[in-house]
């Protein structure tokens, strides 16, 4: 019998292949120092995992995209597990991003982008490569749209991508595609590559996770829905702590939205017939940073500043007060989930003059504080 008082082993099953895996792993450590637990990095093939926990005796299991194997031994060592992420099979405890909301975000930074043609690239038989595409699929429907999709294996080696390739060159263009995740991503780049494809102009690409390796390899650099991994690794281990110290679990499966749009190379684009438009939108993307407002873009684009109103709303649906907002907007998500820079500095690198009128126009448009905000990210 175990003892109460002695340190709680904890078996980490998650193997630092990527950039968000190793974000978990952060927020668990986190976690883990506050509780002094000894966490111990399991390393082994599907098949040997039940005898390897059996000679580990741990207390708790911590995972990301758990296997049957796992949750087998786990049932049969009377252990609990907790994923780290959305799992592919019936598990009573687990953290995940909210894929309702990142649909949503998906959708609308994709449409505002002037687009009338869209897609989604997943993975056949994935439970959660299909719940991204349905939720996508509903959000874009209330832009009346509906996208094309692909659902298929895709293979690593460029020559073998044909099946791909050829759903690519049939899409309609210019096309918005939601891609499963950030490793697909720079799979469906390399596809566009082969076949000629030119992105953003042609292909306006999301990836999901924010993996800013991939982020850096890619070219263009992967825009993406912004995943908070840290938080989800912090928060699975929160409820491992629980259920090993048999505490109540408020949510044993819990969802948590994602940080935001990171707005990248692959959407750096602005479909409109009106080239007065193109040109303020891309003055705003360039100069966001500074303390510009609506008199200034329209000084640039030489337009009346109701005229100027006029045309945004037609070819956007927003006026060009609310375009620039959306913009700030976007890098102030990103600057609190990924710098450790102050409030009043992230206010000053989005363009405004005072901390209070930045935190005024980010709860209007988001919601809640900027500093909830980072709280609420990083746990």
């Amino acid at each position: 019998m175990k003892s109460s008082s002695r340190l709680k082993q904890v078996a980490v099953c998650i193997h630092k292949q990527d950039g968000n895996e190793r974000l978990r792993l952060r927020g668990i450590a986190a976690f883990a120092h506050q509780q002094d637990w000894q966490l111990i990095l399991v390393r082994c093939r599907e098949n040997k995992i039940a005898s390897e926990l059996s000679y580990i005796n741990p207390d708790g299991i911590l995972t990301y995209v758990a296997r049957n194997a796992l949750v087998k031994a786990s049932e049969s060592l009377s252990i609990p597990l907790v994923d780290t992420a959305t799992p592919e099979m019936e598990i009573p405890m687990w953290v995940g991003v909210d894929d309702a909301e990142a649909g949503r975000l998906a959708a609308q930074s994709l449409a505002r982008s002037g687009l009338k043609n869209f897609g989604y690239c997943g993975l056949r038989g994935h439970l959660v490569s299909t719940a991204r595409q349905r939720y996508f699929t509903e959000h874009l429907q209330k832009y009346g749209f509906v996208p094309a999709v692909f659902a298929r294996r895709i293979v690593e080696y460029g020559s073998q991508m044909k099946l791909l390739r050829n759903w690519l060159e049939s899409l309609p263009k210019p096309v918005g595609l939601l891609v499963f995740d950030d490793q697909l991503a720079e799979r469906v780049l390399t596809a566009c590559k082969y076949s000629g494809i030119s992105v953003p102009d042609m292909v306006s690409m999301l990836g999901i996770g924010n993996d800013n390796l991939i982020a850096t390899l890619t070219r263009p650099s992967l825009s993406t829905i912004d995943v908070p991994a840290e938080r989800i690794g912090f928060e699975a281990a929160r409820i491992l702590h629980n259920a090993m110290n048999h505490l109540p679990i408020k949510t044993p499966q819990l969802k948590i939205e994602p940080a935001g749009v990171t707005m990248r190379g692959t959407t750096n684009i602005l479909i409109s017939q009106d080239s007065i438009v193109e040109s303020a939108a891309q003055y705003i993307r360039e100069h966001y940073q500074y303390p510009i407002g609506v008199e200034q873009i329209a000084d640039f684009v030489r337009a009346p500043r109701r005229t100027l109103d006029r045309r945004f709303i037609k070819a956007l649906g927003h006026s060009v007060h609310k375009e620039l907002t959306i913009v700030r907007m976007q890098k102030a998500c990103q600057l609190l989930s990924d710098s450790q820079e102050s409030i009043g500095k992230i206010a000053e690198m989005c363009g405004f003059r005072e901390t209070a009128s930045f935190s005024r126009a980010f709860h209007r448009e988001i919601g809640c504080w900027p500093i909830n905000h980072r709280r609420r990210l990083r746990g």
